[in-house]
């Protein structure tokens, strides 16, 4: 597993990694800069200036100083982080982003000295970690963080160019920098949450269609059934198949195949938009479940559908076909599987009726 892990941190980001990956932690990194500058520029309004700093001096100390060097920082990196597109793995970007956000926190903390509480805000990098999903960068960002609080205890706060006076307004300040330390805060777990579930949505998806995979759709089927046995709905499930697929790969090639695999998923989430869910149930294989007992209409929409449908191939125009099978849930079964079982028995019949039909279950009750 280690060396898995080593593999996958070390792997270059592809184009599109890279985008999703630039535009999350920059534009994270513009709202933290924004949001910080905001709260410079509220306490400078209730600042009351006084012999050894006026407002000026106050404001290039904690304002002009703090907000500009992040600025230049952020705009560097930003700079340089275009340049490294499809270049570095996914642990030197990540590398580079600890290094952003510490060079961030540490400038906030070892600008004002002044603030007792503000040291705490280092401990936010450590929230961005699970970004870089590898262990070695959360323990590389908190050795920085550690670095970062022993510099502004040792060096900064002794030479703190000035420390400033404890007025009426002292709690007002405390109360200001924990608010705006708490929205910032806000803002990367919910960039860190986002991340998480974009993720798992995608690991319940199919990487072609981007219909569902199997797994997700045998959730939702057993989530339909529990369903049914509280409120007594009936459901239903369409299976399709392409027929003599095999063919097609061997007639026109895999990636054309895709191409024919893309239009059918195309098709059933146009046909299951309004209701339905539907998966890539595995191959050349679809399923679909719907909310009520009328699959057949669906089904045979699909199925005119991809067959009036024309492929431009390398040979000439073309067309395919597709078999479809469905069940209605109408009364208790032993499981999932069970029910799905009869979806692909009708689906079997369509086959041998000739393929490019529609054929629904009869169950029980209804023979």
């Amino acid at each position: 597993m280690a060396l898995l892990k080593n593999t996958k941190s070390n792997r270059t980001l592809n184009e599109k990694q890279w985008e999703e990956w630039n535009r999350t932690i920059f534009s994270l990194f513009w709202k933290i800069w924004l949001l910080t500058l905001l709260v410079e520029l509220l306490l400078f309004l209730f600042y009351s200036p006084t012999p050894e700093c006026s407002k000026s001096y106050y404001f290039y100390l904690f304002i002009v100083r703090p907000s500009g060097l992040e600025l230049l920082v952020l705009v560097g990196f930003e700079l340089a982080f275009t340049r490294l597109f499809q270049s570095h793995s996914r642990r030197v970007v990540s590398i580079y982003t600890i290094l952003l956000i510490s060079l961030f926190a540490g400038i906030t903390v070892c600008v004002h000295t002044s603030v007792g509480m503000l040291p705490a805000m280092l401990l936010l990098p450590m929230m961005l970690t699970p970004l870089y999903r590898d262990h070695l960068m959360t323990l590389l960002q908190a050795v920085l963080v550690i670095l970062l609080y022993i510099a502004d205890q040792f060096y900064f706060v002794p030479n703190t160019p000035y420390m400033l006076p404890q007025t009426s307004f002292s709690p007002f300040i405390e109360i200001c920098i924990f608010i705006g330390g708490t929205i910032v805060t806000y803002v990367i777990l919910e960039k860190v949450n986002q991340d998480v579930v974009i993720n798992e949505e995608r690991s319940r998806r199919d990487s072609l269609t981007h219909l569902y995979n199997h797994e997700a759709f045998y959730e939702e089927l057993e989530y339909y059934q529990k369903e049914f046995e509280k409120e007594q709905h009936p459901f239903s499930v369409i299976i399709a198949d392409i027929d003599n697929f095999k063919k097609v790969n061997d007639t026109y090639g895999h990636a054309f195949g895709d191409e024919v695999i893309q239009k059918v998923g195309q098709l059933f989430v146009e046909n299951s938009k309004k209701e339905g869910f539907s998966a890539r149930y595995g191959g050349e294989e679809f399923s679909m479940l719907l909310p009520h007992d009328k699959p057949e209409v669906i089904a045979e929409k699909i199925r005119a559908d991809f067959a009036a449908f024309t492929f431009r191939t390398s040979l000439g125009d073309a067309h395919f076909t597709l078999s479809l099978g469905a069940a209605v849930y109408d009364r208790p079964r032993e499981s999932a599987s069970a029910f799905f079982e009869e979806a692909d028995s009708a689906l079997y019949q369509a086959k041998r009726n000739g393929k490019n039909c529609v054929m629904v279950h009869k169950s029980e009750t209804s023979k």
